[in-house]
């Protein structure tokens, strides 16, 4: 991955406002042992191109052989006069054709394989995305991660969801997700779609 040095031209003067005071204290570029590059913060939302289409960043890391790993669309200092509803409002809505479903949702991180395909979504807390299963409809607002296939691997399903398993009714939910990324959620599926575990 080469990247070019007009991405950080005027990096304390953008042309996007939101940036001026939405910029968090970091470095730039960061690095692995070896010298290739782990993450860059960009100077402006900048589009890189992926298997599911253009996609924008704030923030995008990479995996040591130089794939993309992660994608922030926004990157953007949340505080007390800057909330992540604010963040979420200015994060464009994008379909992602995942599999055999296509999901509309504003994403706060866009996780990927090292192979391209997408490994999870997740979303802003204020926002839902619900997901089809062999359950029925499961909403959350967290996000969903996925097998290589496309087939839903996990998702972290909203608060007080009941679904029918087992002949019982279970309310899978993970306390502590809320801010975290939804790689591993409390709801897991194997590629055929039923149950495996959960929180």
């Amino acid at each position: 991955m080469i990247i070019k040095a007009d991405f950080f031209k005027g990096y304390e003067n953008t042309k996007d406002p939101e940036m001026d005071f939405r910029r968090r204290e970091r470095e730039k570029v960061r690095f692995y042992k070896s010298g290739k590059i782990r993450t860059v913060y960009l100077n402006e939302q900048t589009t890189f191109e992926t298997m599911y289409g253009e996609i924008p960043a704030e923030l995008i890391t990479f995996y040591e052989d130089g794939n993309i790993k992660r994608i922030f669309p926004r990157y953007g200092k949340i505080g007390a006069y800057w909330t992540e509803r604010n963040e979420a409002e200015i994060t464009e809505f994008m379909n992602l054709k995942v599999g055999q479903n296509t999901y509309r949702c504003r994403p706060q991180c866009l996780h990927f394989y090292p192979d391209g395909k997408l490994k999870s979504i997740t979303i802003y807390n204020n926002d839902n995305l619900v997901i089809r299963t062999k359950y029925g409809e499961v909403k959350t607002n967290i996000g969903v991660s996925f097998y290589r296939s496309g087939k839903v691997r996990s998702i972290e399903p909203a608060f007080k969801t009941e679904i029918e398993y087992k002949g019982k009714k279970i309310r899978p939910f993970n306390f502590f997700a809320d801010g975290m990324h939804a790689d591993n959620n409390s709801l897991v599926f194997d590629e055929e779609g039923y149950i495996l575990s959960y929180i």
